[in-house]
């Protein structure tokens, strides 16, 4: 038993100055480059006429870098010198709403102003991020939290999940014991500076702040603390502390342990941490009955209007690959569903019609079974247009985790613990482990994407659906790498946990295919 703390998803202070900081920059950069072209009389009378298409402009620029994923930590990206984001999502923003405007004869902007204004923008997003660093650095925007630990590796695993890399929102004081070990155990214990990639050596140490009795407003508040970050591993100590924090929260205090502190910085909720009572805690507090009506209206008009270019598309594509390899062109598997339930998917064939001869295997990161025109629709996800039929019928929905074959099923279930819990939400034909995590091939691959899944399950909602849907088009673009090539967070509890759930000798499963990722594993043989 461990201490377990729900708590609302919110937007980081960060976040929040950089979301309005690009609202103001883009918007003050039309205007200025607007009132350079033209002066200020010409300019307002300009801006009468043609204040429609700004306000579309300012509105492609914020959606284009919320989808390319400008305000999201991106710890999945490796480090380079130069951040080329900014840059890619400025252009193609000015490109889309360039395309917007200068398509309807209604809405017309000079070239000129586009050009100025979209090198205003590009230099202000860099600088607002460069600041913003900047300050991070230096201990703004940073909440003061101690760290309440009964052993040193409770402590540790709290310090590798503020160090994974993303901007993390709190800066360590100190540790305090609450357990029966010396205070002098947890001596050696190191954070990052503020700001500091993942890749930094750790500078800073922790020192222990005080006892678990010093524990009280009048302590935390002199020392400007304003959360606790829990990691208790006893379960009757968990239990005792109840009382003692319920009253620090009734404060104002801010309390996380471990599973909430994953969630808010990593997007997804670890299974080391996991149990019915959370699970049941979850699902008390989701309003997954008027969420579902939504998303399936929203379902329904989206699948017919991404029909009306898609079918066109789909016939076209169906008939290159009928053309250019042996097979059928549209091929139908067996998947689970809604409650575990079987139904038939459809998608377009993308490998050779033998590729599963020998048997079902994981999917490489050059799969040679993949054809050429076939690795072209995948690219481009044109692959998976016959699923909007499955979405019309009620099998799926736009957004959610990837349904799984029945066979590999059985098996995922038994190795990994809670694997089910991602049937109790319609399946989707993306999701928000396909935007974070690449394709898996492997049982603990498959372990982790779970836990992104159930992080979906959690927090579904409209506005989540949207944030998916925005980054798929981002992942569509630049795909995401295979796990062998993916920075891979440690999760030593993650590992240990499937190893306990193999058996003597840490046998693992027999291999499977990677359909969790929504891989075409070819059509069955006849």
């Amino acid at each position: 038993m461990v201490l377990l703390f729900q708590r609302k998803r919110h937007i980081s202070l960060p976040r929040r100055c950089l979301l309005f900081g690009d609202l103001a920059i883009v918007l003050l950069a039309q205007l200025g480059a607007l009132f350079v072209r033209f002066g200020w009389d010409d300019g307002l009378l300009y801006l009468a006429e043609n204040g429609i298409a700004i306000g579309i402009s300012v509105a492609v620029y914020l959606l284009v870098f919320y989808a390319s994923g400008m305000y999201e930590p991106a710890w999945n990206r490796p480090a380079r010198p130069f951040d080329f984001l900014p840059l890619g999502a400025t252009l193609l923003a000015t490109a889309i709403s360039a395309l917007i405007v200068f398509a309807n004869p209604g809405m017309v902007l000079g070239r000129g102003i586009w050009l100025l204004a979209s090198g205003f923008i590009l230099a202000a997003v860099y600088a607002l991020r460069a600041l913003l660093r900047h300050l991070v650095r230096r201990g703004h925007f940073l909440k003061r939290a101690l760290l309440l630990c009964d052993t040193p590796d409770a402590a540790r695993e709290l310090l590798d999940i503020l160090r994974d890399g993303r901007p993390c929102p709190y800066r360590v004081d100190g540790i305090v014991p609450c357990g029966s070990l010396p205070a002098t155990a947890f001596d050696g214990l190191r954070t990052a500076k503020p700001g500091a990639p993942s890749d930094a050596e750790p500078a800073r140490p922790v020192p222990v702040a005080g006892a678990l009795g010093d524990l009280d407003p009048d302590f935390l508040e002199a020392r400007e603390i304003s959360s606790i970050l829990v990691a208790v591993d006893d379960p009757a100590l968990a239990h005792n502390l109840l009382p003692r924090m319920r009253g620090l929260r009734y404060r104002g205090f801010e309390i996380q342990d471990r599973l909430s502190l994953t969630e808010e910085l990593r997007r997804e909720i670890p299974l080391a941490h996991l149990s019915e009572e959370w699970l049941m805690q979850s699902a008390m507090n989701c309003s997954v009955l008027s969420i579902r009506r939504t998303k399936r209206i929203l379902d329904i008009a989206a699948a017919l209007i991404g029909l009306v270019p898609g079918l066109p598309l789909m016939l076209l594509a169906g008939l290159l690959v009928k053309l250019t390899s042996r097979g059928p062109m549209v091929y139908r598997q067996t998947r689970v569903g809604l409650g575990g339930r079987p139904y038939t998917l459809y998608k377009l064939r993308t490998m050779r019609a033998d590729a599963e001869a020998s048997g079902a295997v994981w999917s490489a990161s050059s799969d040679s079974r993949v054809t050429p025109v076939g690795y072209f629709l995948r690219k481009w996800r044109i692959d998976e247009i016959p699923q909007l039929f499955n979405i019309l019928k009620g099998e799926m929905s736009l957004v959610g985790p990837r349904p799984e074959r029945p066979e590999f099923t059985a098996v995922l279930e038994k190795a990994i613990p809670f694997y089910n819990e991602r049937t109790l939400v319609p399946p989707g034909l993306t999701g928000w482990a396909q935007i974070w995590f690449p394709y898996a091939s492997s049982v603990e691959a498959a372990a982790r994407k779970l836990q992104f899944d159930l992080y979906y399950v959690k927090n579904m909602s409209v506005l989540l659906d949207a944030t998916v849907l925005l980054r798929t088009f981002k992942t569509i673009l630049v795909g995401l790498r295979h796990e062998d090539e993916f920075l891979l967070q440690g999760d030593e509890r993650l590992e240990t946990l499937l190893a306990s759930l193999r058996g003597p000798g840490g046998a693992a499963p027999a291999p499977l295919s990677a359909a969790e990722n929504g891989i075409d594993p070819g059509p069955r043989t006849p």
